[in-house]
């Protein structure tokens, strides 16, 4: 089970996962960012995995691809819970993808 709570503040949209990622709620979780993203034109946006408790999926290549969509929109991707989801499932970012310590580091960057 995945729930997902979204907030938008300050120009960044937050995606807060609780769960589960497994195919089926993955593709919950795309449906979700692909409208955000492709429909309302997202810039930047900060997904917490920190309340995240199984992957069963390519988290890499999930990643890869939100990022690649956010590049798109001449915006930033950024990740909390970086280290917990790395140590698990061996999770390598690239320079597109920023890790925050926490979600409010976002400010620090982002000057909207």
């Amino acid at each position: 089970m995945l729930k997902i709570d979204t907030i938008y503040k300050k120009g960044v949209l937050f995606i807060r996962p609780y769960g589960v990622i497994n195919k089926v709620t993955r593709l919950e979780l795309d449906k979700v960012l692909e409208s955000v993203i492709n429909k309302v034109g997202i810039k930047y946006l900060l997904i917490n995995f920190d309340n995240i408790y199984y992957i069963n999926t390519d988290i890499t290549k999930m990643l890869d691809n939100w990022s690649k969509k956010i590049n798109e929109n001449n915006g930033r991707f950024f990740i909390c819970g970086y280290e917990k989801i790395n140590n698990k499932y061996l999770v390598n970012i690239n320079d597109s993808i920023c890790g925050m310590n926490d979600e409010f580091s976002v400010f620090n960057i982002v000057n909207i």
